[in-house]
């Protein structure tokens, strides 16, 4: 197997995080790779704020229903909000691929991830939170070291797979 099927096969979501702040040049790399995920009809219709302020991350917290402790992240010290343009109408499929795509270049920058989906309780008080007018918060990605091992074998559901010829 190569190391692109190893490394789609291993990747983990992480729901524990160390305090340690991952440095800016990786985080920049991860969104790197989000910006070039695939897109409906090659619009790029995204922005990407990234939050490395534990208190914004705390309001944050707050503002999609949580006790402003950061738990609805996982106490992760980085946050990237993928936000898709107003009225766009891929936005859970791109939002998906740039997400997808962010997960997998953490794991290969031995960085830890997961997707949060809490970010649509927030009300539209979006701007405090670094995303321009005219777009729509759909995705949280929690970045940072795993507090945790990710956890080890992984087990499919048998029989999703229908082959037709």
């Amino acid at each position: 197997m190569n190391e692109v099927m190893e490394s789609l096969l291993s990747r983990r979501s992480t729901r524990a995080y160390m305090k340690k702040q991952v440095p800016l040049d990786l985080t920049l790399q991860v969104v790197e790779v989000g910006r070039y995920a695939p897109n409906g009809m090659h619009q790029e219709p995204w922005h990407f704020t990234v939050i490395r302020s534990w208190e914004k991350i705390c309001a944050l917290d707050f503002a999609v229903g949580g006790d402003g402790k950061g738990g609805s992240f996982y106490q992760a010290p980085t946050l990237v909000i993928v936000s898709i343009e107003e009225g766009n109408e891929f936005a859970l499929q791109d939002t998906a691929c740039a997400m997808t795509n962010m997960m997998q270049a953490a794991h290969s920058l031995g960085l830890s991830s997961v997707w949060c989906n809490r970010i649509s309780r927030m009300s539209k008080d979006y701007a405090s939170f670094g995303v321009p007018a005219g777009y729509v918060p759909k995705a949280v990605l929690a970045l940072g070291y795993g507090a945790v091992p990710s956890a080890g074998t992984w087990h499919v559901k048998e029989d999703t797979v229908t082959i037709v010829e």
